[in-house]
C-alpha cells in the first residue's frame, strides 16, 4: 500500500512537471475580459486555504475599491496567483502569513496585485534568474512556475517585479494595465 502511494505521488508530480513544460513551450492566448477581481483573487485563495491551514499559515487579503471589474484574461491570472501562494507556502517552512493586496496606481490606468509571504525570502544572487526557464532552488521544483508567470504577464503586457530580502520574506508585485485594447 505505502509503494503504491509513493506511486501515486510521484505519477502526480511528473504530471504537474510535463503539464508546465508544455504550458511554457507553447504559444501564449490571452482572452481578455472585464472580469471582477475579487473574485479571482478569493477563489484561488480558497483553493491554498487548507494547504496554508494545515502549516500554520494566516492568510490575508485586502481589495481597492476602485478595482472591482478589470480586464483580464481570469484563468491565466488564476494560474499566476496559484503558482505564487503555493511559492509563498513553500517557502514558509512553519507558520508565516501570506498576504495579498491589490493597489490602484496615480494613474488610475494600471493596478498592482501584491503577493507577499514571511518565508526564508531569496538570495541576491539569486534574484536576476528567477523568471529562467528551469532555474530552481528547491530539489523538487521544476524551474517552470516563475517562468509561466512572467509569460503570463508579459502576455498581458504587465510587468512582475520581485523584492525579497533573505531571512525575511518576498514580495511578487504584478502590474498590470486596466485599460482594454483597441
Amino acid at each position: 500500500k505505502k509503494t503504491a502511494e509513493i506511486m501515486i505521488q510521484e505519477v502526480e508530480r511528473l504530471n504537474r512537471v510535463i503539464s508546465q513544460l508544455l504550458e511554457f513551450a507553447r504559444p501564449m492566448k490571452i482572452r481578455k475580459r472585464s472580469t471582477p477581481l475579487d473574485d479571482i483573487i478569493q477563489g484561488s485563495l480558497k483553493m491554498v486555504e487548507g494547504d496554508a491551514c494545515a502549516k500554520g499559515i494566516e492568510v490575508r487579503w485586502k481589495g481597492h475599491p476602485n478595482t472591482k471589474e478589470v480586464f483580464i484574461d481570469p484563468d491565466r491570472i488564476k494560474q499566476v496567483l496559484l503558482n505564487l501562494y503555493l511559492n509563498a507556502i513553500e517557502a514558509m517552512e512553519g507558520e508565516g502569513l501570506l498576504s495579498v493586496e491589490v493597489v490602484r496606481e496615480e494613474d488610475k490606468k494600471h493596478f498592482q496585485i501584491r503577493v507577499s509571504d514571511t518565508g526564508k525570502g531569496i538570495k541576491k544572487e539569486d534574484l536576476p534568474h528567477l523568471f529562467d526557464p528551469y532555474f530552481t532552488t528547491r530539489s523538487s521544483g521544476t524551474g517552470l512556475g516563475l517562468a509561466i508567470v512572467h509569460n503570463i504577464i508579459e502576455s498581458h503586457g504587465g510587468e512582475v517585479r520581485v523584492e525579497s530580502r533573505y531571512g525575511e520574506g518576498t514580495t511578487v508585485i504584478l502590474r498590470l494595465s486596466d485599460e482594454k485594447e483597441v
